[in-house]
């Protein structure tokens, strides 16, 4: 692929083919020649506009990882943060509250430590605490969501 801006929507779009396993890979899936897939996804000015939303949610559907670079980029923009929270086998969400507590309780205790004594490495720790919390509170919040849906109660 051809080299571009790091940071930049082409190169979110060319993660995401990668990430969809290729150029060959991508361009199968989404009925392009690896050639015209690899100049939809650069800053061309014989091609304004690039690869198309609806081409990249094609992609993101057949390989769901290649949605995430694309994902990234937009909360990005948002001033967010994009954070996947599959958890396969969640069934219990009783479990699953458990597990969370428990991580929040562990980050809450690095924020504490973090705040008392601000040396690197109890900032750090605080940071990966924090990060956990938050990735259990997410997959929370999808188990809880999902359930309805697989239980048929939308």
């Amino acid at each position: 692929m051809r080299q571009v801006k790091p940071g930049s929507i082409q190169a979110a779009v060319q993660a995401s083919i990668k990430a969809a396993g290729g150029l060959e890979a991508a361009g199968n899936d989404l009925g392009m020649s690896a050639s015209n897939l690899s100049r939809a996804s650069s800053n061309d000015e014989d091609r304004p506009g690039g690869l198309g939303v609806n081409h990249l949610h094609r992609l993101g559907r057949i390989t769901p990882g290649a949605a995430e670079p694309i994902a990234a980029h937009f909360a990005g923009l948002a001033d967010g943060v994009f954070q996947p929270v599959a958890q396969p086998g969640v069934t219990n969400l009783f479990q699953q509250a458990s597990k969370t507590i428990i991580e929040c309780g562990e980050a809450q205790a690095a924020m504490v430590r973090a705040a008392e004594h601000a040396c690197a490495g109890n900032c750090d720790a605080a940071d990966r605490e924090i990060d956990d919390a938050v990735r259990h509170l997410l997959a929370f919040k999808a188990a809880m969501r999902a359930k309805p849906k697989a239980e048929g109660r939308v």
